[in-house]
């Protein structure tokens, strides 16, 4: 299962490069990001064979960042040299390096940080002028320990007679249903989880994407001006959503023989429940927190999908809630829907306020699935490729691209162009270049989940 620990963004514009790192907090802060190598007595303790980076475990994460001043060196780097255990408690926000302290003396509660849903599970301390820990500890999920378990999926309970509904689509409802009530989808595509999107983008006005599996609707998604999902409706407040729902730092449900509990994000993209279906909230942090997307979600696609840190407990059999397998051929389709539902987004987002919309534009794409391809082939996340020295810039003049104006967008760690989106939105950089009234045309590249968004405006002949 997918673990949202830690997902960087940078955004780049034709005003220049900035740097952006968001965290569990999503607070944004900028930062320097450097290939230095860390010592310990003498000893180097980053990865030889990338210099600036060691491996901890399933990547290559920078050894070192700069902040105002201080540099911030990850807490399990230093545990792993030092033989001394590392550890974090969400409960009163403490961490530790070596024996586990104990916590029951501390109970005074920690203010809450701007920005912060209060789910944070990497934390950093500083001290001044001195290099500092930063605690990079992951949450061990069940399945870890049984990696190559075969998925086991508990038999589906019917569904209700009525739910909530988004475009007056249900869960559950068929795909014969779903065409009778929108009509034919303009695209059908598959998505990483096991279930095809149907999208309608004819109107952009009512922009939805129905998600069908096995001939079952499984999610629901749309950020259109129109929609409306149980009496809340896009520019709803984060306050209306309190009113109305249980809001909780761990929401709790069982599925099949588990027990499930998830940590909650309650000021970004809260999590609620409505009797028995799961809805996804998205808001505008930019904005002052009104929601901006609506998701309608199927229990096993919140699991498979690993929205959320997730823990559980079960009786019998292990169960495992990864996403099926895919073959190289489906993941080159499911990176090209990620393209255009990309693109779709944005132009949603666009006419909301009033811009033009976007036109594709496949030369830029092609130039975005090689930075894509770059990253993720070589394991770095930046706008300057390792192996090629070129700027964004650089790239599209390479490619014969000539702009008036240009800008870009990269993000990774996200499980569908959904969550990359709004994860986008949320930062003032990228929100920009997203919004830019100047742009007239995009093109994306998706490479596993790494997304580039290249942004131009063409030279006039």
């Amino acid at each position: 299962m997918r673990k949202r620990l830690l997902i960087g963004i940078v955004g780049l514009s034709f005003f220049g490069l900035s740097h952006i790192f968001a965290a569990d907090w999503k607070t944004d802060i900028k930062v320097n990001l450097f290939p230095a190598t860390l010592y310990i007595d003498g000893k180097a303790v980053s990865s030889s064979d990338r210099p600036g980076y060691y491996y901890n475990g399933t990547s290559y994460v920078p050894a070192t960042i700069e902040y105002d001043g201080t540099m911030y060196v990850p807490l399990r780097l230093i545990g792993n040299q030092l033989n001394k255990q590392v550890g974090w408690d969400e409960q009163t926000y403490s961490a530790w390096l070596g024996q586990t302290p104990d916590l029951k003396k501390n109970t005074s509660p920690l203010p809450d940080v701007p920005g912060s849903t209060g789910d944070q599970a990497n934390d950093a301390v500083a001290a001044n002028s001195t290099p500092t820990a930063a605690s990079s500890a992951s949450v061990q999920s069940a399945d870890s320990a049984n990696p190559l378990m075969k998925p086991l999926i508990p038999k589906s309970e019917a569904p209700a007679v009525a739910g909530p509904n988004l475009y007056q689509v249900r869960l559950g409802d068929t795909e014969a249903q779903v065409i009778a009530k929108l009509g034919k989808p303009a695209r059908r595509e598959p998505s990483a989880l096991g279930y095809d999107w149907l999208v309608y983008n004819k109107t952009i006005g009512t922009y939805v994407q129905v998600g069908v599996r096995a001939g079952k609707v499984v999610d629901i998604y749309s950020n259109s001006p129109a929609a409306r999902l149980e009496q809340v409706g896009i520019g709803s407040t984060l306050q209306s959503l309190e009113r109305k729902y249980k809001m909780d730092r761990k929401v709790s449900f069982r599925y099949g023989n588990s027990q499930i509990e998830m940590t909650n994000e309650l000021k970004e993209r809260p999590l609620v429940f409505s009797g028995d279906t799961a809805l996804i909230f998205y808001l505008d942090t930019q904005n002052f927190q009104k929601v901006t997307g609506m998701r309608v979600v199927d229990k096993l696609v919140l699991l498979q999908g690993g929205f959320y840190e997730t823990k559980w407990t079960y009786t019998g059999t292990t169960p495992n809630f990864n996403p099926p397998p895919l073959s190289p051929e489906e993941q080159d389709k499911i990176t090209l829907a990620h393209e255009k539902q990309s693109l779709d987004l944005v132009n949603v987002i666009r006419y909301r306020y009033k811009l033009p919309t976007l036109t594709w534009n496949e030369q830029a794409s092609e130039v975005a699935r090689g930075h894509s391809n770059d990253m993720a082939a070589n394991h770095f996340f930046d706008h300057v490729s390792q192996t090629t020295k070129l700027d964004p810039f650089g790239r599209l003049k390479k490619h014969g691209i000539q702009y008036q104006m240009a800008g870009e967008n990269i993000a990774a760690g996200f499980p569908d162009s959904i969550e990359a989106f709004h994860a986008l939105m949320n930062s003032p950089g990228h929100r920009k270049n997203i919004m830019e009234k100047g742009f007239t045309q995009l093109g994306v590249g998706v490479v596993a989940d790494y997304y580039t968004q290249n942004f131009v405006t063409p030279q006039k002949q």
